[in-house]
């Protein structure tokens, strides 16, 4: 058999059904990603809050 009988034989045939519609797929994927943004978003201007800190503790009285 060549790999044209192959295909041509197996079109059409589902050989492993999904647990659950592809559509429920794409939704779960789509509330994942928006919960790793809302996670990336609360971390936004952590820097800029502790900037004061940081910069006392690292100038040592030294200005360039």
């Amino acid at each position: 058999m060549n790999a044209v009988e192959i295909l041509a034989n197996t079109e059409g045939h589902e050989a492993f059904p999904l647990v659950i519609p592809a559509i429920a797929f794409a939704i779960i994927a789509a509330g994942f990603f928006t919960f790793l943004g809302l996670v990336t978003y609360s971390y936004k201007n952590v820097a800029a809050r502790h900037r004061q800190k940081w910069s006392e503790a690292s100038d040592h009285g030294v200005h360039h």
